[in-house]
């Protein structure tokens, strides 16, 4: 199955493609100083959800970057519905073809999406020069939470995966300074999951002829097998809010 078509499917049940809460969200928010008349650029945008809540709680205009097309268009119709769309734009296509207004935003952000960016160290240098003077930067990724042997590591699939502190070390490594964090709790991580495997199982009874049917299944569970195995003690997903570090 083609992977856009995959998760579409997936991610059916969810607003927020990240295992983080709305009122985490807000307290990102909070972090960046988010205010009215703000410009915001958001790499991997999904369905929209961090764009269209700050919209709704402040005069900003955003653009988000988007490579499902599925994903673009439930943006713009919840954008519309909510009374915002009049100052989002949702792009469709790779970030990398996007050409941004250098340093013509105040807010760069780019939420469990680095991979579309080349990784995360990546993703701080591409976003850096977007940002105005005194603008902030916002990435999510994951990160080791409770340590795993690297036999371990390796055997799972995660053998690059870094701690917390090699992850605030790139960030150091990019001149940027931290200014606020949040991390998703196993809480997050439990109904993230929980919403793929209801989708996946309400998708297998509607569609029972589908060709591709018994290859999501399997993957899905594959998935679902690691998750209690491994990831749900060891995989670890956070939020840094951060700005140009000050000389």
């Amino acid at each position: 199955m083609d992977f856009l078509e995959f998760f579409a499917i997936v991610e059916r049940d969810r607003d927020l493609l990240n295992p983080f809460s709305p009122e985490k969200l807000e307290r990102i928010a909070g972090y960046a100083d988010l205010q009215d008349g703000l410009r915001v650029l958001d790499i991997g945008s999904g369905k929209g959800a961090m764009l269209r809540a700050w919209a709704g709680r402040w005069a900003i205009t955003g653009t988000g970057l988007e490579l499902n097309p599925a994903f673009v268009q439930e943006a713009r119709e919840r954008a519309q519905r909510e009374g915002v769309a009049d100052r989002l734009t949702f792009v469709p296509g790779r970030a990398l073809d996007f050409i941004p207004d250098p340093a013509g935003y105040d807010v760069a952000t780019c939420l469990g999406a680095t991979f579309a960016l080349g990784g995360f160290t990546e993703s701080l240098a591409w976003m850096r020069p977007l940002v105005r003077p005194g603008g902030v930067l916002i990435v999510g990724d994951v990160f080791l939470g409770q340590a795993a042997s690297p036999d371990e590591l390796e055997r799972e699939g995660w053998k690059e995966l870094l701690t917390v502190a090699e992850r605030h070390a790139q960030i150091g490594a990019a001149g940027l300074e931290v200014v606020g964090f949040a991390a998703s709790s196993m809480d997050d991580w439990d109904h993230y999951s929980s919403l793929m495997w209801a989708a996946v199982d309400d998708w297998a009874a509607q569609f029972p002829e589908h060709p591709d049917r018994t290859e999501v299944l399997e993957q899905v569970r594959a998935g679902q097998e690691r998750y209690f195995r491994f990831e749900r003690a060891h995989l670890a997903w956070g939020v840094w809010v951060t700005r140009p570090a000050t000389p």
